[in-house]
């Protein structure tokens, strides 16, 4: 017997915030969401290198099931090095959702902008990078 798939919202979300940093907390008492370290430039002392992250977003104007997909891009290839997909459901357009992934160490292999697109049910709603750099020698 199949399974029987929620249907897809057709709702066009928005994405009003993407931000890259070191770490993303929820307070379960108040759920609020804190970020710490947030950036967009990693130093190297050499590439390749693998930096740990967390990936904070805040969607609006959602309502229904969507697959959210976000994909971590290198620019100069357009390659895609890795990739997340998760379910959610929204119930109400007038409320904005905060999402945040803490992703185990990426790969960047080389010097350039990586960037990570979010997708909503193929939809691209927008993107944040990181330019990674060798650390300059003292």
């Amino acid at each position: 017997m199949a399974e029987d798939k929620i249907p897809l919202s057709n709702v066009i979300p928005v994405l009003i915030a993407t931000l890259v940093c070191d770490v993303a907390v929820s307070d379960p008492s108040t759920n609020k969401v804190s970020l710490i370290g947030i950036f967009d430039k990693i130093l190297a002392d050499k590439f390749p290198t693998n930096r740990p992250l967390s990936l904070y977003m805040k969607i609006t104007d959602a309502e229904g099931h969507y697959e959210i997909e976000v994909k971590y891009v290198q620019i100069k290839s357009m390659s895609v090095i890795a990739g997340i997909k998760a379910d959610f459901n929204f119930e109400d357009r007038l409320k904005s959702s905060d999402l945040h992934i803490q992703l185990t160490p990426l790969p960047i292999p080389e010097e350039g902008r990586y960037e990570f697109q979010v997708w909503a049910n193929s939809i691209f709603l927008g993107s944040a990078f990181i330019d990674a750099q060798l650390r300059p020698k003292v």
